[in-house]
């Protein structure tokens, strides 16, 4: 495990956990405790993750491991019901519909990159886990 990948997904963990923090509990204007939960959840794993991986610690790949398949998993979650959400906003609700499914959509290409594509590069960052 090279010292700058180390270094650069760490940093990337940490990235992707502050704006999880800023977008659930700044951006949302209700809460939910489902959402608030999962949130809080991938905010303390991202954040652990990127410390563990920027220390070198040795149980650090084993942890953003299990981290990327979390974040993975609830990423492609939020993303699909974002899109299934939208699509049926503008079919259902017309004109007005579609400025909502805008703002859906507008999310999901907010959320991909730091909760699908992170992950999903972390992981074949790390390989398999008996490699290392």
């Amino acid at each position: 495990m090279s010292v700058r990948g180390r270094l650069a997904f760490g940093f990337l963990d940490l990235v992707a956990a502050s704006l999880v923090a800023i977008g659930v509990f700044r951006g949302l204007p209700s809460r939910a405790w489902a959402i608030d939960g999962c949130a809080a959840a991938v905010i303390a794993l991202l954040a652990v993750s990127g410390v563990g991986l920027m220390l070198g610690k040795p149980w650090a790949p084993r942890v953003a491991r299990v981290t990327s398949m979390i974040v993975l998993a609830l990423g492609l979650g939020l993303v699909a019901t974002l899109a299934l959400t939208a699509s049926y906003l503008a079919g259902i609700y017309g004109p007005v519909g579609k400025g909502g499914a805008v703002i859906l959509a507008l999310v999901a290409a907010l959320a991909l990159p730091y909760l699908v594509a992170l992950p999903a590069s972390q992981l074949l960052w790390l390989g398999r886990p008996g490699r290392r």
